[in-house]
């Protein structure tokens, strides 16, 4: 059997939020349940280029496919007129290991399948009702978030900020073209104030150290994917009533976990499946500032790549 090659173009034509928010929502629930299984990611740095690459394998226990996802991400690439992100995505059979398609997405079902989970983050963390949401990184994942967010929430303001200005504005045009949302650029101040705040940067020192948080915020950090990344402060932590992982084992290998110190006062820590099965809350009280630590696990890369073979 040859195996079936898949373009971004069609996968940009099947994979949408309206399903894949859905599908990772239940996949969080079959991961704290046992049910989504993944094995330990692989990342190297090419610190020469400004560059990595990461490895991610799983599946689905009830699912039709075991896959490996490969991705690379070149900062500097921008700059040369080229994407930051790219990626190939290999799906076999989980039943009999024939592979069956291999997926040259551009790294578009990372992008997604990122955001997707964010905005589940959101409507299951975040305070009722219409939302302000700070972007804080001015890359391709704030057009993303801010896309994916408004599926599950009504945004009432969106602001930007980034350490290049240029970028920013290209952020800011590209969401306000392709989404009609209120967005507009702001200091690092006036993001930290939203009632969400995203930090989507491949920093390796903290981007939020100690702006004041809006009581009730949630923020969803998801920069911090390998060991020496990290976007939060002490200053942040320290607001932080609870942090709730995508995978608590993952996160304090790559997360923001792995910065948390071992001395002093420490939030709760919890998972996002297990609030989504009921199992447990991460808010106690109104005003409690909850972190969504996201690493990307690779049952997200199974759930959008299954998706993007199937139309509805």
């Amino acid at each position: 059997m040859t195996p079936r090659i898949v373009a971004a173009e069609e996968i940009a034509s099947r994979l949408t939020f309206d399903r894949l928010i859905p599908a990772i929502a239940q996949g969080f629930r079959d991961f704290y349940k046992g049910h989504a299984k993944v094995a330990a990611i692989t990342n190297i740095d090419l610190p020469d280029v400004n560059g990595e690459m990461h490895i991610k394998p799983g599946y689905m226990a009830g699912g039709d496919h075991v896959c490996v996802k490969i991705a690379t991400c070149y900062y500097d690439n921008p700059g040369k007129g080229l994407p930051t992100r790219d990626g190939v995505i290999v799906l076999a059979s989980r039943t009999n290991g024939r592979i069956e398609a291999i997926l040259c997405d551009a790294g578009l079902i990372t992008d997604m399948r990122t955001a997707a989970a964010s905005a589940v983050a959101v409507d299951t963390l975040a305070p009722a009702g219409p939302l302000s949401l700070g972007l804080v990184g001015a890359g391709t994942q704030a057009y993303w978030h801010a896309k994916a967010i408004s599926h599950v929430r009504s945004l009432s303001k969106i602001i930007v900020w980034g350490r290049h200005p240029d970028r920013v504005q290209a952020a800011v045009d590209r969401i306000r073209r392709e989404t009609s949302l209120p967005v507009e650029s702001g200091n690092l101040e006036r993001v930290a104030g939203c009632e969400v705040v995203v930090t989507a940067t491949p920093a390796r020192s903290p981007v939020l150290t100690d702006e004041t948080l809006r009581p009730g915020a949630l923020v969803v950090t998801m920069g911090a994917d390998a060991v020496g990344k990290r976007e939060l402060g002490a200053g942040i932590m320290r607001q932080a009533a609870s942090i709730v992982a995508d995978s608590i084992d993952q996160c304090r290998r790559v997360g923001e976990l792995q910065w948390l110190a071992a001395d002093g006062p420490k939030p709760r820590v919890t998972e996002l499946g297990a609030v989504l099965a009921g199992a447990d809350s991460a808010r106690r009280s109104p005003n409690d500032v909850i972190v969504f630590d996201s690493t990307g696990l690779a049952f997200q890369d199974v759930v959008g790549a299954s998706l993007a073979l199937t139309t509805t």
